[in-house]
């Protein structure tokens, strides 16, 4: 027995509306029923991949995290960062190294300590960038006259002593307790 049923559907693959004869039908033609399993296969290929990939880095860091002494190399997979930033870090002396012969080893202790350090940096910089509010807030041109400066020497001035200045609609905004701070004079607040 046939069936007299036609709905109007949307075709889940390519979005274009047709007519269908049964309630089950997902796509409008065979056309977009196969592309729609190669798609569909093709991504959990690739889910597979992924997956097998971080369990192959889980397991090297799992390898690494047991280890006392780690190389550079091995430092760069435990902690994440590229081996020039890891080199960078030993050169400020913001983390200990030593050497045997021609290699370089860190001890994981260091390390775990120097991604706390990290750590407590990015969040004290977020403390610091937080917006103080409008009324606590110079825009560039009222700290131009009040401290009668040229614009180029009050940016001067800013970048060179790492006062952070806000972006809030179409003005620029500075801290009035930086810049009272930084031209000696009393503050109103």
């Amino acid at each position: 027995m046939s069936s007299n049923i036609r709905i109007t559907k949307v075709c889940q693959f390519c979005n274009n509306e047709f007519t269908a004869k049964t309630i089950k039908t997902r796509f409008c033609s065979l056309a977009c029923g196969s592309k729609s399993y190669k798609k569909r296969s093709r991504d959990n290929k690739k889910e597979a991949a992924r997956l097998q990939r971080e369990a192959v880095n889980n397991a090297e860091i799992q390898r690494l995290g047991e280890l006392d002494f780690l190389s550079i190399d091995e430092a760069s997979i435990f902690i994440g960062i590229s081996r020039r930033t890891l080199y960078r870090a030993i050169s400020r002396k913001e983390l200990k190294a030593g050497k045997c012969g021609s290699r370089t080893f860190i001890e994981r202790s260091d390390i775990t300590q120097f991604k706390e350090n990290l750590h407590q940096s990015w969040t004290d910089k977020e403390e610091a960038r937080k917006f103080p509010g409008i009324e606590n807030c110079y825009t560039m041109s009222e700290a131009q006259i009040k401290f009668k400066v040229s614009p180029s020497a009050l940016y001067g001035i800013l970048k060179r002593k790492g006062i952070l200045k806000y972006n809030y609609g179409k003005f620029v905004y500075t801290a009035k307790r930086d810049l009272d701070e930084l031209f000696n004079v009393e503050s109103h607040e």
